[in-house]
């Protein structure tokens, strides 16, 4: 069974960019891989017609790996890339990477997005235990997630059972019973 969620993660996550490039995959190539994922496996309240945006709030750590997102599609709608200037831009994404050049702010930057359908996505330490949606962690040179279900579910989003099992942690899953 665990041979087989590797698998399953294997090419649920990995694939789309392994097969575009020639040399192993960089850390933020896959995170942008799972972001993109990340989406397909969400349900917000409602989606604008048209696109679905991803955006990153500070410093930008992808560079061409996050802009290669451009026009995919997602939930029948085709994902724009937003790299935004300020915080107030933030309630128009549906999906929001925040870059850990914003640690200082993350905790009021939580606040001010809690409870609007905007999936929060980090690779800060302990940001799901600050309230943040979905935080990247590395374990044993792997990138692994943990979801905070129930600031993901305040915000009227919800997430599939099969991307929370892949999860390394979920915290407030008792939230979606």
């Amino acid at each position: 069974m665990r041979y087989l969620a590797r698998i399953i993660v294997a090419l649920t996550f990995g694939l789309p960019l392994m097969a575009a490039a020639q040399s192993p995959p960089s850390e933020y190539q896959l995170k942008a891989a799972f972001l993109l994922n990340f989406a397909r496996y969400a349900e917000w309240p409602s989606l604008p017609s048209g696109s679905l945006k991803v955006c990153l709030y500070g410093r930008d750590p992808f560079g061409a790996a996050l802009s290669s997102l451009e026009h995919r599609q997602v939930q029948g709608r085709e994902v724009k890339v937003v790299l935004l200037g300020s915080i107030e831009q933030a309630s128009a994404c549906q999906l929001l990477f925040i870059s850990d050049s914003e640690e200082r702010r993350s905790a009021t930057l939580l606040r001010s997005l809690a409870g609007t359908p905007v999936l929060t996505v980090s690779d800060m330490e302990g940001f799901v235990d600050e309230g943040g949606g979905i935080g990247f962690v590395l374990v044993d040179d792997r990138i692994r997630f943990d979801i905070n279900n129930a600031a993901i579910q305040r915000g009227g989003m919800k997430l599939s059972a099969q991307l929370l099992r892949l999860a390394r942690r979920v915290v407030g899953l008792e939230a979606g019973k």
